[in-house]
């Protein structure tokens, strides 16, 4: 341990003797859902504040993509999903430099799935479920990680509101439905998308917790639909009764005037 302790010294030494720019440390990349992003650590340096430059090979060169930064991270969402990327970052002081530190980079098969979206909703003892796969960063709304993965699944796992007892469902479609289950009760559920073709698994989305009816209510559309009834049966009896009233002023009105003097 002294060792390494007097050569790590001797390295700072040197390093503050021959004016020497350390190179970033840490570097890895970070990407959920496409969004790429190249991060880093700031070397400790006495001499100045160090900015930092990464940049990507494409087309046979190395092309900038941060120049000059002071942020410890990159944004490479642009790259093309597909294929082995190799990225660098150095770090600078004026007309100093570290050497370059790479990173090599394949986003189809590197990039976190996020978690997905979830819709609950109670109807009398079930649940029906919905779930949004996660979008995909800088591409169009519509578009998500369900459009990159052929081969795509939901894992869900539902549980009491208060046990530690969870029940595992594996899902083929952008649905489920749980049924019968214990009515007046709040259950909660978490899904990730999963897939098999790769044995690899996403991001939980956060619980959505819901209380189940019993049998003997009715179901909201029910009720949606009875408050429309009774809603068109109110204004068709106003309607007549104001057609009655005006009926009934028009012939005394006609009944007076008609009359002979």
């Amino acid at each position: 341990m002294a060792r390494g302790l007097r050569s790590w010294l001797g390295g700072c030494l040197l390093v503050t003797a021959l004016g020497m720019v350390p190179p970033p440390e840490n570097v890895r990349m970070n990407s959920v859902n496409f969004k790429n992003i190249l991060e880093w650590e700031s070397p400790a340096f006495p001499n100045g504040t160090l900015t930092f430059t990464a940049q990507y090979f494409s087309y046979r060169k190395f092309q900038d993509r941060c120049v000059g930064t002071a942020a410890t991270e990159c944004d490479f969402s642009e790259l093309s999903k597909y294929g082995d990327h190799t990225l660098r970052v150095r770090a600078e002081l004026g007309d100093e430099h570290s050497d370059w530190v790479n990173v090599t980079f394949c986003p189809i098969d590197d990039t976190a799935i996020g978690p997905p979206g979830v819709q609950v909703e109670a109807l009398a003892n079930s649940l029906h479920i919905r779930f949004l796969a996660p979008r995909i960063e800088n591409e169009h709304e519509t578009w998500t990680m369900k459009n990159i993965y052929s081969a795509w699944l939901y894992h869900m796992q539902y549980w009491k509101n208060g046990s530690d007892t969870t029940y595992p469902v594996t899902c083929q479609h952008d649905f489920e439905v749980l049924r019968n289950l214990e009515p007046w009760t709040t259950y909660c559920v978490q899904v990730r998308g999963f897939l098999p073709d790769r044995n690899k698994t996403g991001q939980w989305s956060e619980p959505v917790c819901e209380g189940t009816i019993s049998d003997d209510s009715a179901p909201s559309w029910i009720v949606v639909a009875m408050v429309l009834v009774a809603s068109v049966l109110a204004a068709c009896l106003l309607l007549a009764g104001c057609f009655g009233l005006l009926w009934s002023i028009y012939k005394g009105t006609k009944y007076t005037f008609s009359r002979p003097r």
